[in-house]
């Protein structure tokens, strides 16, 4: 592994506790910079069947998924001039592909959710143009020894509590939602907010000409105890991105 993107950097650099740990290096217009360890703390895993993640019914639309799931983190930042020590948790995807979405999908929901008992959770809504999600759409448990349980479409539910507009790009997005499956850890459906930190995270395309949704959340339980952290992405509500991602 060895990633370069102008003078950002990832790269494969083992540890004495794991042979794929990673090293990730950059800086922002000499603003800020950071020199970070990423060490996996459980195994890497792979999502969909036999490697293949499904995305719609054309056999096109698939990816290769692969993921970190769960990355502990160390190094420094630097802000204006100021370096800091700094540690926490991180979460890897990587995905290869050449088409994502089918002829009738507009774009998609997608979340990624660390929880405090060390589990994770991948869960994405492909959408159609009627706004329903495609039968292709994944909930995906992964247990805390990475361990991949896949339900389908109608065994969850992904529902808006707020939605937010743009005020960039106008661009209504349901920023605030609930996550609704199965538990295969007590055999009970679980419920989970994901709550953005703030309302306005939208990349408004001026880098690679898609504006979109991205950004962290908490995850809360249905008493609103802080349970994890999440980040999700919301494409397509800014217009569809299907003639990119076919």
């Amino acid at each position: 592994l060895d990633v370069r993107n102008g003078n950002w950097s990832l790269k494969r650099a083992p540890a004495a506790t794991s042979s794929e740990s990673m090293r990730l290096l950059g800086s922002i217009r000499g603003q800020a910079g950071f020199d970070l360890q990423l060490l996996p703390e459980k195994p890497k895993v792979m999502f969909g069947e036999n490697g293949l993640s499904r995305k719609g019914a054309d056999p096109t639309a698939s990816s290769h998924y692969i993921t970190f799931p769960r990355l502990s983190v160390v190094g420094k930042l630097r802000v204006d001039g100021k370096t800091e020590s700094v540690s926490g948790l991180a979460w890897m995807d990587h995905e290869i592909s050449s088409s994502q979405l089918t002829e009738n999908q507009v774009g998609w929901d997608w979340a990624s959710v660390q929880l405090d008992d060390g589990r994770e959770i991948m869960v994405y809504i492909m959408r159609a143009e009627s706004g329903r999600p495609d039968p292709f759409s994944t909930f995906a448990w992964i247990g805390k020894d990475s361990e991949v349980r896949h339900y389908g479409p109608d065994q969850f539910s992904w529902t808006a509590r707020e939605r937010w507009r743009s005020p960039a790009t106008g661009a209504e997005y349901p920023i605030d939602v609930t996550i609704q499956a199965p538990d295969p850890a007590t055999g009970s459906t679980t419920r989970i907010r994901l709550k953005p930190i703030m309302p306005n995270q939208e990349l408004t395309g001026r880098i690679g000409g898609i504006s979109y949704w991205e950004g962290a959340c908490d995850a809360l339980d249905e008493k609103g105890r802080t349970i994890g952290r999440a980040y999700v992405e919301l494409t397509g509500y800014a217009g569809s991105i299907a003639d990119r991602l076919r």
